[in-house]
């Protein structure tokens, strides 16, 4: 393409390339000066035009970077940070960009109102929630988890209860109800009470023990625990509400929880998971209304032959 001036459409900002700049200042050097004039990259004239043709891509760089950084899918640090106030939402401490356009996200989804991606989106937003789910239950008669024909069961971690109430009765769909372990009050902006339920969601603690054979001498296991032991965990925290754990899966976290040199120095052999005393096989279940969960001192290693 040949030199045009920068401009802003419906499709976005569209700017010349610094080889569609440099073409143009050479065309106008030979204009003033005229068409016999040599501009090939050795000459120092050239070399001055490139430059000024650099310096352009640099401040069209920098307009780029300032208009996307009014997208929060493209913003990043403290355009970010900026972004994400038109939401009212503040960055946590050592949260990163990635986790921030998240909770941005959620936000933007927010804004609807009456449909279960609009209340999940609004609670999820909520400062202190961690995590949450909706169930429906839109049939005549209670369902097979309890919850009671034409109602909505919202499973909340942490938060504060009065701001979760508040938005399960603002996000819900008139003449829904609520259904939950925890119920309190709302008071709407008429001055009418109203009771809202929600649940938190129990936990269970899942004790993992993961055996490894050593296939080559640059592999220690003792040396590779803290890290196998710390992917396991975020792994299981990470499963959300309601979620199973599915044993398969924890082999791929082993293995790419260590230098990719080693990963063909040992295999993982067998997984085992219990709770309580319970064994469980491939798949560890968790309730519709419980989250499974893990620490540090429950993730144990044995080597095998």
């Amino acid at each position: 393409m040949s030199y045009f001036a920068p401009y802003i459409d419906e499709t976005g900002l569209h700017m010349p390339t610094y080889e569609e700049r440099l073409e143009e200042l050479m065309t106008a050097y030979r204009q003033i000066f005229g068409e016999e004039v040599v501009l090939d990259p050795a000459v120092p004239d050239y070399q001055l035009l490139s430059v000024f043709a650099r310096a352009l891509d640099d401040t069209s760089a920098l307009v780029l970077d300032d208009y996307n950084s009014r997208n929060p899918g493209y913003a990043t640090g403290t355009g970010l940070d900026l972004a994400a106030q038109q939401y009212g939402i503040s960055r946590f401490s050592g949260e990163t960009d990635a986790q921030l356009r998240i909770r941005i996200g959620a936000a933007m989804a927010s804004k609807g109102c009456g449909s279960v991606e609009a209340l999940l989106a609004s609670l999820k937003s909520l400062r202190y929630v961690r995590d949450a789910a909706v169930y429906v239950n839109d049939g005549d008669s209670a369902d097979a988890n309890g919850i009671p024909a034409h109602s909505i069961a919202c499973v909340v971690y942490s938060g504060l209860p009065a701001e979760i109430r508040e938005v399960i009765w603002k996000k819900k769909a008139p003449g829904i109800g609520t259904y939950g372990s925890s119920s309190g009050s709302y008071t709407d902006s008429d001055g009418n009470v109203h009771t809202v339920s929600y649940s938190a969601p129990s936990s269970t603690q899942v004790t993992i023990v993961v055996k490894v054979r050593t296939l080559k001498s640059d592999f220690v296991l003792a040396d590779q625990e803290d890290a196998l032991r710390t992917a396991i965990v975020n792994f299981v925290q990470a499963l959300g509400i309601g979620k199973p754990l599915i044993i398969s899966q924890l082999y791929g976290v082993c293995y790419s929880a260590v230098p990719e040199s080693l990963r063909t120095s040992f295999m993982v052999t067998d997984i085992l998971s219990s709770a309580a005393g319970q064994a469980h096989g491939d798949l560890y279940p968790c309730a519709w209304n419980g989250r499974l969960t893990t620490m540090a001192n429950l993730v144990s290693f044995e080597a095998v032959t």
